[in-house]
């Protein structure tokens, strides 16, 4: 349909309504008029008698005539006004009903494309977002209470069982321990939790500078090395051109590389294999980590990205974590303007592709 504005629909309705009820009363005079006047054409005299009457005649037909188009103009105006504000009517009564419990309801669109509709589809699309948002709120205040609840029982658990009696210095040691990783553990997703919350959108804070990838991963892999060793892979690390340099900001890109190192070598098999590498693709950087293991399914390859998820493979023992890693990384990927893919086989193999545009800002030393 023909967008119209609601302005000039209106006016439009009332200018036709308008010619439409004074042709009407034209023709009501003319018609009159004709009548009074029939005399002429068969020939009889006319006297001043009865032009003073015609025009008495047609005098109170135009005042009867105007008196009730102007009622009739009002009462096809009211109409069309109320009509034309409906929608309105259907915003106020979707607001009522709309609570926190209930995000579900929309608003009907009107039947004209005009400002209304166009409040309408704004309106609908603003209750999409906040409905989204509302439950991605919910699903997280959920999960994370129960990564919470869960090292919090053991610490309650640990120390319930220590009270109970005496025990050896030997049993003491084991069991504070237990609770100095548990403590460490919530540490440590409060640390992510705060991080993705510090970073929710802040483009502002970041600190670009221009940094050497190859010195970059390699101080990444470091802290790693022993768990690679610890499961004898094979690990290899490739960055092409030697001495690239790209403008970045250092925390959240290591921050990046960190959390898909650490996947990667988590999720690994054991004598598996874990390669990183780096090469230039026409006005790209890319940065892909490799790993054999377990593998995503298909199906989640989306869902890792989202807050507390975690994969699980039958078969598989499950690996400890929050499912906050992938999250933050999609968050900094985001802030920094960089692509990432993740590519994966069941039992086969995990590639994680990081696609950074350069635009000829990449640095490479002659």
């Amino acid at each position: 349909m023909k967008k119209l504005s609601l302005q000039n629909r209106i006016a439009f309705n009332i200018i036709v309504c308008t010619l439409a009820l004074t042709i009407v009363l034209c023709g009501i005079i003319l018609l009159v008029f004709k009548v009074h006047t029939g005399r002429i054409e068969s020939g009889a005299v006319i006297t001043l008698t009865d032009v003073e009457n015609l025009f008495t005649i047609l005098l109170r037909v135009c005042a009867v005539g105007c008196f009730v188009v102007l009622i009739l103009l009002f009462s096809i105006a009211r109409r069309i006004a109320r009509n034309s504000i409906k929608p309105i009517r259907e915003i106020i009564n979707t607001a009522e009903v709309i609570t926190h419990n209930n995000l579900s309801a929309r608003i009907p669109l009107p039947n004209h494309t005009d400002e209304l509709y166009e409040l309408s589809e704004t309106i609908n699309h603003l209750l999409d977002r906040i409905e989204y948002a509302v439950e991605r709120e919910r699903n997280f205040t959920s999960y994370a209470s129960h990564e919470f609840r869960t090292p919090l029982s053991i610490l309650k658990g640990t120390m319930e069982v220590l009270i109970r009696k005496t025990r050896s210095e030997a049993e003491y040691k084991k069991r504070i321990s237990l609770c100095i990783k548990e403590v460490d553990r919530l540490n440590d997703m409060v640390e992510q939790l705060l991080i993705l919350t510090r970073y929710e959108d802040n483009r502002q804070s970041l600190h670009y500078e221009t940094l050497p990838v190859e010195s970059l991963v390699n101080h990444c892999v470091g802290p790693h090395c022993d768990a690679i060793l610890k499961k004898r892979m094979e690990c290899k690390i490739s960055i092409q051109p030697e001495n690239i340099s790209l403008p970045t900001d250092e925390y959240l890109f290591s921050t990046v590389l960190n959390n898909l190192i650490s996947n990667a070598v988590k999720y690994a098999d054991e004598g598996g294999r874990f390669e990183m590498k780096g090469y230039q693709k026409e006005s790209e950087y890319v940065i892909e980590v490799h790993n054999t293991g377990r593998g995503i399914p298909p199906e989640e390859l989306e869902q890792v990205f989202e807050k507390f998820y975690r994969s699980y493979t039958p078969g598989k023992t499950e690996i400890k974590g929050f499912g906050l890693g992938l999250a933050i990384v999609k968050r900094f990927c985001d802030l920094l303007d960089i692509k990432i893919i993740i590519e994966s086989e069941i039992n086969q193999y995990t590639i994680a592709k990081l696609i950074i545009p350069i635009s000829g800002k990449a640095n490479t030393p002659a």
